[in-house]
């Protein structure tokens, strides 16, 4: 409900401004050119006219006071009167007023509802604000108030609040009931509070159930009372017949502490009491429940303002139902240290200002004949207020001890009293995840936003805000928003009045200090530490950007979900996303990390679904188009579109070298191998670590051999081909000799090694002998890594017609058993085309094979094509998981 009452102010100043500037466009282009109110068409609307204008101008003449007369014209009878006289304007406002007439006439019954206070409906405010938007100063028609009064609003949405606005539709003039009390503050008058009299006045008025909320002894009461007299004191434009007024305190504070009042109301039943009597002194029923229905009969009839001070000292569940139901027949408001939730619009009440606080310290002492107080000086009366934290009651009871004797210093240093009187009762009924959170704000010793509450107390998100409603409804925190535009957060903190209530009355436990520091102390080092990882590589896995204290935090449970995930525990690692999620719902990071755990567990869809979303919140963010183009590339196989994110990429990251491989290998994809060799070759020309020179040349190896197979392929150029195998082979021995080579290069230079001597024809591959016999021998011990050690030295040995290789042993050679071959048919029932492995059915069982013991398998093309239940030539050897299918052939 909080942006009722400003958006309903807001809509009648915007409509009424548009009123302002129609009625002067009627006043200088209509009136003038008649003599009479013949210009209103309509016989029955001229008679409304001049009732309206003879109520108020009794004995002036109207046909004499045209222009007087536009100003009792309603909204649609203006629009009406300007479109029936458009003959008087020239072509260009004709034009115009038509173009705009049918929205003027939408606006209409919005204007009905909002000046009656009637409910609004769906896209009320979007209809007046877009319209009042588009107007602008060089519009045929002068804007000019409706202008100013938007920009007034833009500059300061509160300006509204300072508006009355006029309208002549008056309620019939009445006469109210009421049993308000003698003001309690007449003793000095009411000081102070225009702003929040003003404020609460417009919200009675508008809204069904209003709260005012703050500590003890803050003015509630006061306020409440002030304002019902000043509704009571508009006489005719009083918007009720009734008002009642029924109080629920209990006890009162004195100089000498606190006393209990016997005439209150201490329950429900009291309470129903309390308000039939009110409204009928004749009301003699015995029964709660026919009172009741006396009362709700009695709102029907009686527009009624219901005033219940005091609430917190009689909240059950029967009054809460009593107020659900007894709004939809009357207005209500409560007093209350803590509000009602759901049910109310609240007005939380601070302390009075220094100015205010000093004025009231001087004039109760002045009533009191005090020499000592009205001799301090302001300073010294600020400063006073200030202990006191500028609470009337406080000020008074101050005020009050000091004139039984005490010296001020001895009453401010025994104020403990006080604070029970005004707190005691809102901490009691806290819930024990309200007192939680307040020992978590406490024991951190600083404001917190949500989600430091969150991460700290170890709560769910859901449970965290649920309670700080609870706790916002009391004064024991308060929020602060700070930030700008879509980046604003709140914080929270202990007020003043709070703190110290609870340090003298609910000391927190030295170990919950601990434990809250020391998870700060961790929250500092996680963010320190994310910070270094981003700031030294940008497209890191673990690189995460935050702008914000919420992202922060959020930020520290998506490390935690990718070190979950890095573990394979995926389910725990997306409890973790769906924490960050629920702390900044729109924090991109959040949607990278979800899309890569999801694919990295092969949940594709839902990874794809969170790159979107992530790119929908930050369409031009490096990070997420990165991988997001890894994703698209490796994992759905889209080239395409992969292409053109890792492009975006590369052009603004030129000289990186994730976003260089990145690019190269989207070019790889699209067969484009030279351009993807001048990337990274244009790469190696600058400065690169150790660790990327290697991937580079490992890159670079894959890129020769594919260029390789597509001159075979395609272009029949087996000499070509040759060149590339052979460049790609030379690229591992600069590696070599620089020792900066690991597994994936050494494969490379096997793959590479294997293709050379299986794809090219014997008879370019004949002068050559030598070199590949060269290659065997001199790096036996990094071919002996590959699984497809065998392959080769078995194709070698067919190709060029050899027995063996000198110094370097044979499978037979090796392993008698292997020697014997065996025939079987490929299983791969239920496994994945992509898998690299499938089963053998033979006669001694099912054997796994792998894709590397396949002899006469080149790429992934050939491997997908394997068709099930193919049969195949094969050895048996051994792997680390045991026995297995080797030197695999199709038959």
């Amino acid at each position: 409900m909080a942006k009722v009452t400003e958006v309903r102010l807001t809509i009648a100043a915007l409509i009424y401004g548009i009123e302002i500037d129609l009625k002067l466009l009627i006043n200088n282009f209509i009136t003038p050119y008649h003599s009479d109110l013949a210009f209103i068409h309509d016989q029955q609307v001229r008679e409304k006219i001049k009732v309206r204008f003879q109520k108020d101008n009794q004995g002036i003449e109207i046909d004499k006071n045209l222009d007087s007369v536009i100003e009792y014209l309603d909204f649609n009878e203006i629009i009406v009167t300007i479109n029936e006289n458009k003959v008087f304007f020239s072509p260009i406002v004709q034009e115009y007023f038509k173009s705009i007439f049918k929205t003027l006439t939408s606006i209409a019954p919005i204007r009905n509802r909002v000046m009656h206070t009637r409910p609004l409906i769906g896209g009320d405010f979007a209809a007046v604000y877009e319209f009042v938007r588009t107007i602008k100063s060089s519009d045929p028609v002068n804007w000019l108030t409706t202008i100013e009064t938007r920009l007034k609003i833009e500059k300061d949405p509160s300006y509204v609040l300072t508006l009355t606005i006029p309208f002549f539709e008056s309620e019939p003039e009445i006469s109210a009931v009421h049993n308000l009390p003698v003001p309690d503050f007449d003793e000095t008058g009411f000081i102070g509070r225009k702003k929040d009299v003003e404020d609460i006045k417009k919200l009675i008025l508008s809204n069904k159930v209003v709260s005012i909320i703050g500590d003890g002894g803050v003015g509630k009461t006061a306020v409440a009372l002030k304002v019902a007299y000043d509704i009571l004191d508009l006489g005719e434009k009083c918007p009720f017949e009734l008002i009642i007024w029924t109080s629920a305190k209990t006890t009162m504070l004195t100089a000498k502490g606190i006393e209990d009042i016997h005439a209150s109301i201490k329950n429900y039943g009291s309470l129903i009491d309390a308000i039939s009597v009110s409204m009928d002194e004749k009301g003699k029923l015995e029964d709660t429940s026919q009172k009741l229905n006396e009362i709700l009969d009695y709102l029907l009839v009686f527009k009624t303002l219901l005033i219940i001070d005091n609430l917190e000292t009689i909240q059950s569940e029967e009054v809460r139902n009593f107020i659900r139901e007894a709004q939809m027949r009357c207005n209500i408001v409560i007093t209350s240290r803590i509000g009602l939730g759901e049910l109310e619009f609240p007005r939380k009440l601070s302390g009075l200002t220094e100015v205010e606080s000093a004025n009231l310290i001087r004039e109760i002492a002045r009533i009191r004949n005090s020499d000592t107080l009205l001799k301090l000086p302001q300073a010294t009366l600020v400063d006073i207020a200030s202990k006191l934290y500028f609470n009337p009651l406080a000020l008074k009871w101050f005020v009050n001890t000091v004139e039984t004797g005490i010296s001020p210093n001895e009453v401010l240093s025994n104020k403990n009293n006080l604070l029970n009187f005004c707190l005691s009762n809102v901490y009691e009924k806290l819930s024990k995840g309200a007192l939680r959170i307040l020992d978590t704000i406490r024991g951190a010793r600083k404001s917190l936003n949500t989600a430091e509450i969150i991460y700290l107390s170890g709560m769910q998100p859901i449970e965290v805000r649920k309670h700080l409603n609870e706790l916002f409804t009391t004064t024991l925190i308060s929020r602060e928003i700070v930030g700008k535009s879509n980046l604003e957060e709140v914080s929270y903190s202990i007020t003043d009045f709070s703190s110290d209530y609870l340090s003298k009355n609910h000391i927190l436990p030295v170990n919950s200090v601990k434990e809250i520091s020391a998870k700060l102390r961790s929250l500092t080092q996680s963010v320190e530490h994310i910070s270094q990882v981003t700031l030294h590589n940008e497209f890191s896995l673990n690189a995460l950007s935050y702008r914000t204290p919420n992202e922060r935090i959020a930020a520290k449970f998506l490390t935690e979900a990718l070190s979950f995930s890095k573990n394979t525990e995926f389910v725990e690692a997306l409890k973790k996303i769906d924490e960050a999620k629920s702390i900044v719902p729109n924090y991109f990071e959040t949607y990278r990390v979800s899309a890569f755990i999801k694919a990295t567990a092969g949940d594709y869809l839902g990874a794809d679904e969170d790159y979107r979303t992530g790119l929908e919140i930050e369409p031009a963010n490096l990070r997420l188009l990165f991988y997001y183009s890894q994703f698209l590339l490796f994992q759905i196989e889209d080239i395409n579109t992969a292409f053109d994110y890792a492009q975006k990429v590369y052009l603004l990251r030129p000289n990186n070298s994730f976003t260089a491989f990145l690019i190269a290998r989207c070019l790889n994809a699209h067969h484009k191998y030279d351009e993807a060799i001048e990337i990274i070759e244009n790469l190696l020309k600058g400065y690169v670590n150790p660790k990327d020179t290697r991937i580079a040349h490992t890159d670079m190896i894959r890129y020769l051999q594919n260029k390789a197979i597509h001159k075979i392929r395609i272009e029949n150029d087996f000499t070509g081909a040759f060149d590339c195998f052979k460049k790609s082979i030379e690229i591992f021995e600069i590696c070599f000799k620089a020792k900066n080579y690991d597994y994936k290069v050494i494969k490379g230079f096997c793959d590479a090694l294997y293709l050379y001597i299986s794809s090219i024809p014997f008879s370019i591959l004949s002068d050559h002998f030598d070199f590949a016999k060269r290659l065997l021998i001199e790096y036996d011990p990094q071919i002996s890594i590959s699984p497809i050690k065998y392959k080769i030295l078995l194709k070698f040995c067919d190709k060029f017609q050899v027995e063996s290789i000198d110094g370097i042993l044979l499978p037979n050679e090796k392993n008698t058993q292997a020697a014997n071959k065996l025939t079987g048919n490929i299983d791969r029932t239920s496994i994945a085309i992509t898998s690299p492995y499938v089963f053998i059915e033979a006669s001694i069982g099912r054997l796994y094979a792998n894709k590397a013991s396949f002899i006469d398998i080149n790429n992934w093309t050939d491997w997908k094509n394997i068709a099930n239940g193919q049969l195949v030539e094969f050895e048996v050897g051994e792997n680390f998981e045991g026995t297995c299918a080797i030197n695999i052939k199709i038959r």
